[in-house]
């Protein structure tokens, strides 16, 4: 009653006990077939052992899983020995957050998703140590669908550098943004079919949540604003630059989400019998991305004074006009979609 756009859940496997495992039928039974996991963030993760539990459930129910994966430990380890050489800087954040141990814990699901025999989700990969990882599992025959997002393929490792704090704690998310060598490797995958979605892990703070981090770098709240600006920013710094094709944009954007989310046909389609959501994009109407322009509560916008090539001028929704020049228009016309399995 309050969402003016279409949506569904993942639902979270923080626990895994008796009572949870007979929980994952109720979700299906309300249309609920994906479902997320954490590798790190000691309130989220469940362990190997208990995620491997998990996921034979999820096979039995044929459902699919996305996975946060970093290595919890090794982030402790690499916490505690800054705090001990006294520093605080947010360039911790990046520093305590390594690209290889994110690569580590992508090679270790893809085994104990091996073992189970499950398709899995990688969500938000940065890097290229992860994308050797995946490569490794396809090469045995496993199927492994790969998330990526906005602010690793536009954006680098340099903003946590900045000399304000508060300027560099606004791109606190987690996994990292990476390098620039990072952020081309995603583009050449996506090009490949190698990426599947592009999502965005939208999570917004105000700048006054990511104050509150100001004495400890680990309690900067992670998260980024970027929902609004992911399909102009995917066409301005993928299609209009031949990263990618505009084929490709619909696929990562639309077409596959749609699939591997179990509501193909009804949604990712322009087709008879579909649900007529159609995005217009005028590529001459260039604009300059704003945090004042935003619809969000965010006071910020992570690419503040990036200049797009075109931007989105309508957005239907079942075939009524939803959003239009920047301003929504539906009211709480949302619906709840019951989902499928994946058919990716």
């Amino acid at each position: 009653g309050k969402c003016a756009c279409d949506y569904g859940f993942h639902m979270t496997i923080d626990d895994w006990n008796d009572t949870i495992e007979s929980e994952i039928d109720d979700m299906y039974g309300e249309g609920i077939s994906s479902f997320k996991m954490y590798m790190t963030y000691p309130a989220m993760m469940i362990g190997d052992k208990l995620m491997y539990k998990a996921l034979k459930k999820l096979k039995e129910k044929g459902g699919i899983c996305g996975v946060h994966c970093e290595n919890a430990g090794v982030i402790d380890a690499l916490i505690a020995e800054k705090k001990a050489a006294g520093e605080n800087g947010v360039y911790c954040h990046p520093e305590t957050r390594p690209d290889i141990m994110e690569a580590e814990a992508v090679g270790r699901l893809l085994r104990i998703a091996e073992q189970v025999d499950i398709p899995v989700v990688i969500v938000h990969t940065t890097n290229i140590e992860a994308l050797d990882e995946i490569a490794n599992a396809r090469w045995r025959g496993q199927k492994v669908f790969v998330e990526t997002c906005p602010q690793y393929l536009v954006l680098d490792d340099s903003v946590y550098y900045n000399e304000d704090w508060l300027q560099a704690a606004k791109y606190v998310c987690s996994p990292p943004i990476r390098t620039a060598e990072d952020r081309d490797a995603l583009w050449r995958a996506i090009r490949r079919g190698e990426v599947q979605t592009v999502s965005t892990d939208h999570c917004s703070f105000t700048t006054a949540q990511k104050l509150a981090g100001r004495e400890d770098f680990t309690t900067i709240p992670g998260g980024l604003p970027g929902v609004e600006t992911r399909g102009e920013l995917v066409y301005t710094f993928g299609v209009t630059t031949r990263k990618i094709s505009l084929a490709a944009m619909c696929r990562v954007l639309a077409e596959n989400p749609a699939k591997l989310y179990g509501m193909f046909p009804r949604k990712g389609v322009i087709a008879e019998g579909a649900d007529a959501d159609i995005v217009v994009y005028d590529p001459e109407a260039d604009h300059v991305i704003r945090a004042e322009d935003m619809v969000g509560a965010a006071d910020y916008n992570p690419y503040e004074g990036v200049v797009t090539r075109g931007s989105v001028k309508q957005v239907w929704l079942r075939g009524k006009l939803a959003v239009n020049e920047g301003r929504v228009l539906a009211g709480p016309e949302g619906k709840y979609i019951r989902r499928g399995k994946c058919c990716l």
